[in-house]
């Protein structure tokens, strides 16, 4: 099993979560180590206590004015040593004994995962017990600190036996009695933890004649709904493997997770709903694997009852910056320094300047000039319109599991539930402090649904931006900035963003790229 973060939300919602009487919580991280050492030796260690600390210090400043003492009882935090089973499952139960109508209640997981499409080479062998993958059909498993891989079945958590039903006291229950569930899952092959099993059999059909039959049902989406009141958020789907960012420790779905809940928000309601939770997560997600359930309902149903703690206006269009490096702001007036809420990290190499994103990615190695217009460039991905834009890369399913693209392919971006896009603006940023326009171009080759580019050198994190205008003034003043390659000149950059300031009346939407010095083949195969 390589690296697998569980991260899901489920929220029961027949009413309103700002209704609420009380929030419960059950939040696991793990682990770095395993109890059976020796026979999970080849189990990759995590950093998963650190998203669970930091989600429960969420819960306690979002709910109980960050004092621990007046969520006692009503918030488990349970990671490592503690994360085992027994412990996981009857917290489960004591907090559905609990819980009341209307009340909430949060289950978070970050750690290993597996589904039936797992193929790693250490856990399939275990898919070969018939009883484990009648367990395993339309579910997936997560991983205690207690779990053996030579007892899979016996100690691995299961999600249909242990999360739904668990002993008469789990999902289910709490469903039915009309609590408000939120589970966030950041963890491998998750897209199944908190589904219900289809199969109503109680025989065991030979491996043989029912193995393709279990993994097809299992990566599956489920057409109707088990619960009446759920929400779900996941890292991943039932094949997908998620990471974490070793430089700085963390899931890196669950900094996406925390950076929503700062800037989600949009219309400054002090809640933030399931539709504009989705919106934020296609635009963070770097991996763009994430799966929300149900797809297609509940958009405005209120999944966060308040903000952390929101930016100040004067600092709304800046770029946000954790650096030690002194004079960096003189630099560019576009910056703030922010240690904690911050958009990137740049930290100084002798006379190299690194730029990363908050998520540990590395956007950019660059001189002292480039790290002018970097950040200069930086100010036309801060511009926020009236509304946001749904768009979304158009991927084959192994791009999706992979997030990158390889020198030379071709990017396609969608835009999405458009009836007219006549004023299409589209930019991407380089590694190298290059803004290319991609839409107005002076080769006539527009579209009013798709903005294509290509993978190319300076490879890494690109950033790309989509506007749609309302004013065709406002367009025809953009059009004069087109250039036969493209390129942006800095004072076509500084141009460009007084133009889109002047007129705010637009819908945009920006998504980060990352693409790779590598063969095409790479990328499409999935060469993991």
């Amino acid at each position: 099993m390589k690296k697998m973060i569980f991260m899901g939300l489920l929220l029961a919602l027949t009413t309103q979560l700002i209704e609420a009487k009380n929030y419960y919580g059950v939040v696991i991280g793990c682990c770095a180590e395993y109890e059976h050492k020796k026979e999970n030796r080849n189990i990759p260690a995590l950093h998963a206590q650190d998203d669970a600390e930091s989600f429960y210090k969420i819960l306690i400043d979002m709910y109980y004015q960050g004092n621990p003492t007046k969520a006692e009882e009503k918030l488990y935090l349970l990671t490592e040593r503690r994360a085992t089973k027994e412990r996981i499952k009857n917290t489960l139960k004591n907090v559905a004994k609990k819980a009341q109508p209307n009340d909430v209640v949060y289950f978070f997981y970050s750690g290993h995962g597996s589904s039936l499409a797992d193929k790693s080479k250490i856990i399939k062998v275990s898919y070969r017990n018939n009883k484990l993958m009648k367990a395993m059909e339309n579910s997936g498993l997560i991983v205690p600190y207690n779990f053996r891989f030579k007892d899979v079945l016996h100690t691995a958590i299961i999600g249909s036996r242990d999360l739904r039903d668990n002993e008469g006291f789990g999902l289910s229950y709490l469903d039915k009695k009309g609590v408000q569930v939120v589970m966030i899952s950041d963890s491998c092959f998750a897209g199944n933890i908190y589904r219900t099993s289809n199969n109503t059999t109680g025989k065991y059909i030979p491996i043989s004649q029912q193995i393709n039959t279990i993994t097809a049902n299992s990566s599956k989406p489920e057409e109707k709904s088990y619960y009446n009141n759920l929400i779900f958020f996941s890292a991943g789907g039932t094949s997908t493997v998620v990471t974490e960012n070793d430089r700085l420790g963390r899931g890196k779905f669950t900094l996406a997770l925390e950076k929503c809940l700062k800037t989600a928000n949009q219309n400054q309601d002090n809640k933030i709903t399931k539709g504009e939770l989705e919106a934020c997560l296609r635009t963070e997600d770097t991996a763009r694997a994430f799966i929300p359930y149900p797809a297609n309902r509940l958009s405005h149903h209120t999944v966060f009852k308040a903000p952390l703690k929101r930016v100040t206006l004067q600092q709304k269009d800046k770029i946000r910056v954790k650096s030690s490096i002194h004079g960096l702001k003189n630099l560019s007036n576009q910056i703030v320094i922010d240690n904690k809420n911050y958009d990137i990290e740049i930290i100084r190499t002798k006379n190299r300047y690194k730029i990363f994103r908050y998520t540990g990615e590395e956007y950019a190695n660059v001189d002292k000039s480039h790290l002018s217009l970097y950040l200069n460039a930086l100010k036309l991905f801060k511009l926020k319109g009236s509304e946001k834009l749904d768009i979304a890369l158009i991927e084959t399913k192994k791009r999706k599991e992979m997030a990158q693209f390889c020198d030379g392919e071709e990017l396609a971006v969608e835009i999405k539930n458009q009836k007219s896009n006549r004023y299409v603006v589209a930019i991407t940023l380089n590694n190298q402090g290059g803004v290319i326009m991609l839409q107005p171009n002076d080769y006539q080759t527009t579209s009013s649904t798709i903005v294509k580019t290509k993978a190319q050198y300076p490879f890494g994190m690109d950033k790309l931006k989509v506007f749609i205008l309302s004013s065709q003034q406002q367009y025809n003043k953009i059009k004069e900035l087109v250039v036969k390659d493209g390129v942006l000149n800095n004072y076509a950059v500084n141009k460009l963003y007084n133009i889109l300031k002047s007129n705010k009346n637009y819908k945009e939407a920006e998504i980060d790229i990352e693409t790779i010095g590598k063969p095409v083949n790479y990328c499409r195969e999935g060469d993991l």
